[in-house]
């Protein structure tokens, strides 16, 4: 059970730089968790600080709309390099399925970089990181959702953006 809950505060919440690598489908949600937390912004009404403040271990869960899948499309970029040069950007558009496995493999990550929201649809941009080594690939998640649910048990008043 989780201490504070918001829905759809994504003016007040972000998840720049918050990295992700378990994530899941429970029922019609998309559950993703965040063992480093995500940032609250000066705009909550959960702060009284002029900077943004990183909350403990926290999660996020985008309630469906009863489709089979809050997920609309998964898009990876892979760049082909020759020489350190990028000479090709590669459009791979895996299963959700399987984009989920890449992610709980224990092997990768999902960085979470920009997002930008409207009444029922989601749109972030993310990288997609093998553990404790480079980026791999770049990622485009786009939901579709009813809510969005941000929850956390505290904020860490020393973790200031």
């Amino acid at each position: 059970m989780w201490k504070y809950s918001e829905l759809n505060a994504y003016d007040s919440i972000s998840l720049h730089d918050c990295r992700t690598d378990d994530i899941k489908i429970d029922g019609n949600d998309l559950v993703v968790y965040f063992p480093d937390g995500f940032w609250i912004t000066p705009v909550s009404k959960h702060i009284d600080h002029h900077r943004p403040l990183k909350t403990g271990p926290s999660q996020l869960r985008f309630i469906g709309l009863g489709t089979d899948s809050v997920i609309d499309s998964v898009d990876l970029y892979k760049s082909i390099r020759l020489f350190q040069k990028t000479i090709l950007c590669k459009r791979i558009q895996p299963e959700v399925a399987d984009f989920l496995k890449l992610i709980s493999d224990g092997k990768h990550e999902l960085e979470f970089l920009y997002e930008f929201h409207n009444s029922y649809s989601a749109l972030y941009k993310c990288w997609l990181w093998k553990k404790n080594r480079k980026m791999e690939a770049e990622c485009q998640l786009e939901l579709t959702a009813k809510n969005i649910e941000y929850c956390w048990n505290e904020i860490c008043k020393d973790r200031e953006w």
